[in-house]
């Protein structure tokens, strides 16, 4: 097999880029003067180079106070840290360049409020006028940090909820339940206080085998708890005790959960819980790449980390790859860099073999690790339950 280093871009470099204004192309698109003219089986395919991510999954810092049994801790292989200040400075300018920016996700794999200048870097993001949103354990909710959330207009938090009582969010959290539900009354209390509909609130759930048969009381507790959307996402194992939770092979089309049936279908939006043929990348879908605490951009959660996951029962090795590092180049120089438009234009049209349900999967050495596949690609994405739809985010 080929050795790949699966650390460099430059495994998908490819193609030539060209200036629109010399072929007479696109005069009517002011977005774009460079285009990527890549040679396909039919003939040429032009891609113009646009600034034009709308998302950014910024990571600040890697550490938390829980630590939960499915967490990617569990298999970590990386050193744990924060944002520098400066690295955040340096991302803030590159941002004031991406015209057709519209949201700031701050959450990756660490709690964000840990942080020691997070407010600081929710009030800089609202300065530029963008939609700033957060994923949280929700231990953080202190009055004091409730009512600067409030003020600085968070547009959404979301709050992890691995079950509706104590007894499976304990065991999944390794913490206590009721502080968390308490936290919650508080924000939404201010909110009122405050005559604020901001933040909004989502919960985000993890299903496994242990809790999913209370997803139906969860909907009912996040109604009362004054939930937008519950986003329900299927767990990936990180370690053995993990691998046999999983649920990909119910019949979700038959999904029953009695009484409360419409009001799961209506709050909870749902994963696949099994496989099926269609495949779809969100982060290309949605012009979003993720941001690590050291500032290297990576196109998805999936390859912002070191780790091993298992998927089906099997054991897989996951090396990050990085596009670049905005401490050394921009957001929106890496964005159209012809290695990364390469990167979204095959996962765009999923030119990646299926590896999940090949029939020859089984005695397959590719699938040990994403560094390669069947097809040449690398890094690989043939493995990948995020596109799948089996593993959600918001």
């Amino acid at each position: 097999m080929k050795h790949f280093n699966i650390h460099s871009k430059e495994n998908m470099a490819g193609g030539k880029k060209i200036k629109l204004s010399d072929f007479n192309l696109f005069q009517t698109d002011p977005s774009a003067s460079e285009a990527l003219l890549l040679p396909t089986e039919e003939g040429y395919q032009i891609i113009p180079l646009r600034r034009d991510i709308k998302k950014l999954y910024i990571e600040v810092t890697t550490l938390c106070n829980f630590s939960c049994t499915t967490c990617i801790r569990n298999s970590w292989q990386d050193d744990m840290g924060q944002m520098e200040w400066t690295t955040f400075e340096l991302l803030v300018e590159q941002m004031r360049q991406l015209p057709e920016l519209e949201t700031v996700h701050f959450g990756g794999f660490g709690e964000p409020m840990s942080h020691p200048r997070f407010f600081d870097m929710l009030r800089a993001v609202k300065l530029l006028g963008l939609r700033a949103e957060m994923i949280t354990n929700g231990s953080f909710l202190t009055p004091e940090n409730i009512k600067k959330l409030i003020s600085l207009s968070l547009d959404a938090i979301f709050i992890s909820l691995d079950g509706p009582d104590e007894e499976e969010y304990n065991q999944i959290r390794q913490t206590d339940f009721a502080p968390v539900v308490d936290n919650i009354k508080a924000l939404n209390a201010a909110k009122d206080l405050a005559k604020s509909k901001l933040p909004e609130l989502g919960i985000e759930f993890v299903a496994m085998k242990k809790n999913f048969h209370k997803l139906a009381k969860l909907i009912r507790l996040s109604v009362e708890l004054k939930a937008r959307q519950v986003i329900v996402t299927n767990v990936l194992p990180y370690n053995e005790e993990m691998k046999d939770e999983i649920l990909y092979d119910l019949d979700d089309s038959q999904l029953n959960h009695g009484r409360d049936n419409i009001l799961v279908k209506v709050h909870a939006k749902m994963p696949y819980m099994k496989i099926r043929t269609d495949r779809q990348c969100k982060f290309v879908e949605d012009k979003a790449a993720t941001i690590t605490y050291r500032g290297e951009v990576a196109p998805c959660y999936a390859l912002m980390h070191a780790y091993h996951c298992y998927i089906y029962g099997r054991k897989k090795e996951m090396s990050p790859f990085y596009l670049g590092n905005v401490n050394e180049s921009t957001i929106g120089d890496i964005w159209t860099d012809p290695s990364y438009v390469n990167f979204r234009s095959k996962l765009k049209d999923f030119k990646i073999p299926s590896c999940t349900d090949c029939k020859y999967v089984d005695g397959c050495s590719y699938t040990d690790t994403n560094e390669a596949d069947c097809w040449g690609n690398s890094p690989s994405c043939a493995d990948c339950l995020w596109s799948r739809r089996l593993i959600a985010c918001p």
